[in-house]
């Protein structure tokens, strides 16, 4: 499978985000704290995306993949941030 591919970018940067939130929720459970009650701490899971993109981008030159995980990005950050509105978690 070639790796400058905008489906490999969506694949990989959704892999990043899921293992990030498993971790940020074991950390929760770990100290006890309510996952749905502090939402907010999901937002670490997206920093990892954001690494790569800058890696895809600046480092390997890798443009297709690049949009693929910018695209895979957009779409989890934006329903985050709508949740969040909602619950009143924010603004």
């Amino acid at each position: 499978m070639k790796k400058d591919t905008v489906v490999c970018g969506l694949l990989v940067a959704l892999g990043s985000i899921v293992l990030s939130a498993v971790v940020v929720a074991g950390f929760m459970l770990l100290f006890a704290l309510s996952p749905v009650d502090n939402l907010k701490f999901f937002v670490l899971s997206f920093v990892a995306p954001v690494v790569l993109l800058r890696y895809y981008v600046k480092k390997l030159q890798y443009m297709s993949a690049a949009k693929g995980v910018a695209l895979a990005l957009f779409g989890t950050m934006l329903p985050f941030i709508i949740l969040l509105a909602r619950m009143g978690q924010i603004l």
